[in-house]
């Protein structure tokens, strides 16, 4: 399927030494079918850069300008779009560096809560998602390069530790929210931090998930606990969702993955 699809794109804008990577909802580690075709493309090259800036989409434009990279819109040549991202190498190696190795400690996490190697949190992790999952359809030698400069512990660490501070905070509004006898409130921090330990767990397991809208296909690759857990919390019709005894139970849960997880080496399959 690679070699068919480097052959596809063949058209794009690309410098000789260019890597171009498929990812998206294709290269997940469950089957999602599809018909959107997302691509990375990693460049050094002034010529490919200017190409593709000459084509910029609008769509999210602050976005891209902050943070370095260029989104644009291309016709495939059966009449689909290509969503593309181009990213300067150097770029990319800078945010490698930013990560750093090492388990940082949970003040060091919130220090930098909102940044992932030194960018916006969505469009890191949309960067490493890429690198960790992504298929390259050229320059296989510079997307394992680029793979490799990436400590992988470090960075699914704090991922995992960023909803994990998530979990901590609900922790103590859940208690507020009862003391105030707004059992409701509480059942709404819950799931909002039922949602942040799944995903925390999911890059714990050594997994990296983008989007929110794929966390159920997610469940099978975590402990089977804690999924059964989060279906009970987010499905469950057991009619007692909103007392005091269940909330308080369902807080256990939370406050001890936050103390068994938070500041841990996670498991990595590479």
């Amino acid at each position: 399927m690679t070699t068919d699809l480097a052959a596809e794109f063949g058209d794009l804008p690309l410098g000789p030494g260019d890597c171009l990577v498929l990812t998206g909802s294709r290269v997940l580690p469950f089957a999602v079918s599809g018909d959107d075709l997302d691509l990375m493309l990693f460049s050094t090259d002034p010529a490919t850069h200017d190409a593709y800036v000459a084509r910029r989409h609008s769509e999210r434009l602050s976005e891209q300008l902050a943070n370095g990279f260029v989104m644009a819109y291309l016709a495939h040549r059966d009449g689909s779009e290509l969503d593309v991202e181009l990213w300067p190498t150097d770029t990319v190696t800078a945010a490698i560096g930013a990560v750093g190795d090492g388990i940082h400690d949970v003040e060091a996490v919130e220090r930098d809560f909102t940044r992932v190697g030194g960018l916006e949190v969505k469009v890191g992790t949309d960067l490493f998602h890429a690198l960790w999952y992504g298929r390259p359809l050229r320059g296989a030698d510079t997307f394992a390069r680029l793979r490799g400069q990436v400590n992988w512990s470090t960075y699914f660490a704090w991922k995992r530790d960023t909803q994990l501070i998530n979990v901590r905070d609900a922790v103590k509004g859940i208690a507020k929210s009862l003391k105030d006898d707004r059992p409701d409130e509480a059942y709404l921090k819950l799931c909002w931090a039922a949602d942040s330990l799944v995903d925390g767990l999911i890059f714990h397991a050594g997994h990296s998930i983008s989007r929110w809208k794929w966390r159920l296909r997610y469940l099978d690759l975590i402990d089977p606990a804690v999924s059964e857990w989060y279906r009970q919390v987010r499905f469950g019709t057991d009619g007692d969702r909103y007392s005091r005894e269940s909330l308080l139970r369902d807080r256990e849960v939370l406050r001890s993955s936050w103390e068994k997880y938070s500041g841990t080496k996670p498991a990595l399959h590479v």
